[in-house]
């Protein structure tokens, strides 16, 4: 017997589903809510006194407390994730969401999500939670039913801006919860990523293993690269031909052109499949992490060659210590997903 993940009741080997909470079995994934740091709360981290009122604040001393948010850590085996508010924000509207399948009608499959709140916005932290939360379940599922990996990513997108709209306030307009999207679904042959703002998916090629290693670490995989589009201002005038230099001197140039929310208009994700052809990871970032190493090379050879949690800790790392003016939220997946790594 095992334990459900879910409500640790007792569980067979053959068994699907939790009997006591109908979670399946076949899956593992992150709590929704996101992973809240469970030391947040309780006594004032600057006096001791216990009376924290409901918007943060000691009410002995008046210091502002650590939100559960401003840093969230999960390590499921085949992803990691770290996300952090940065030294300038004064709390993390990024959000991420992930989980595994692990079956025996398929093969082992990583899903992940992220999304970054648009800081000029209401609520973006909740639009960003919310919008992680529905578009993993959306791609779980699909992942049970063997279903194809870009039809799911475009109905997980859809579901996203349907409960980011709900979150908007009629009565207040110019200010509908809105942020960014990007997606991942790794099996052990492919790569289908889905995005929609500015939030990215590397591709980052394991290093070379060197002579003596194994025949099937020498596989070719492509290089380093960014496997997703950018939908800002500039990235659109680069498009109709316009130069990097020129498109990025533009009065607002980072400015988003697509983005999830109410305001949003008609939205169709840039979806694409790529087959690496050999080992490496893939890397979901929000863009206070490549605002700082946007060229795909760069970020292979700061990334720690450990891997898992020790990479993405160092990544974020590495964001702070350059400021850590944004948001920065980092997911790995190392590639090919292998029940091994759970």
């Amino acid at each position: 017997m095992t334990s459900c993940p879910g409500c640790g009741a007792a569980v067979g080997q053959e068994d699907r589903f939790c009997e006591s909470c109908g979670q399946s079995l076949l899956v593992r994934r992150t709590p929704v809510g996101g992973p809240v740091n469970e030391l947040a709360g309780g006594a004032c981290v600057a006096c001791g006194g216990e009376n924290i009122d409901a918007d943060g604040f000691c009410a002995d001393c008046g210091r502002a407390q650590p939100s559960g948010r401003d840093r969230m850590e999960s390590d499921l085996g085949m992803v990691v994730g770290v996300s952090d508010k940065g030294r300038r924000r004064a709390r993390n509207e990024d959000s991420m969401s992930y989980g595994t399948v692990l079956g025996a009608d398929a093969p082992p499959t990583v899903v992940g999500v992220v999304c970054d709140g648009v800081a000029t916005s209401d609520r973006a932290d909740s639009a960003s939670q919310r919008a992680v939360d529905e578009a993993l379940g959306v791609l779980l599922d699909a992942v049970l039913e063997n279903g194809d990996a870009e039809e799911a990513t475009r109905a997980a997108v859809a579901k996203a801006i349907e409960v980011v709209s709900e979150l908007a306030d009629p009565s207040v307009p110019g200010t509908a919860p809105s942020c960014t999207f990007v997606s991942a679904v790794v099996t052990p042959e492919k790569v289908t990523v889905g995005s929609v703002g500015d939030s990215r998916v590397y591709w980052i090629a394991a290093p070379d293993p060197g002579p003596d290693a194994p025949r099937e670490l020498h596989r070719g995989a492509m290089p380093s690269q960014v496997l997703t589009a950018d939908d800002t201002v500039a990235a659109e005038l680069i498009a109709e031909g316009m130069s990097p230099e020129e498109a990025n001197a533009v009065h607002q140039a980072h400015a988003l052109s697509k983005w999830i929310g109410a305001d949003a208009g008609d939205i169709e994700p840039r979806v694409v499949t790529v087959e690496p052809g050999g080992p490496g990871f893939v890397l979901l970032c929000s863009d206070g992490l490549w605002n700082y190493v946007p060229d795909a090379a760069a970020l292979a050879e700061a990334m720690p060659e450990e891997g898992g949690m020790v990479a993405a800790a160092g990544l974020t790392k590495l964001a702070l210590d350059l400021g850590g003016h944004d948001n920065i939220t980092t997911v790995i997946v190392p590639f090919p997903p292998t029940e091994g790594t759970e």
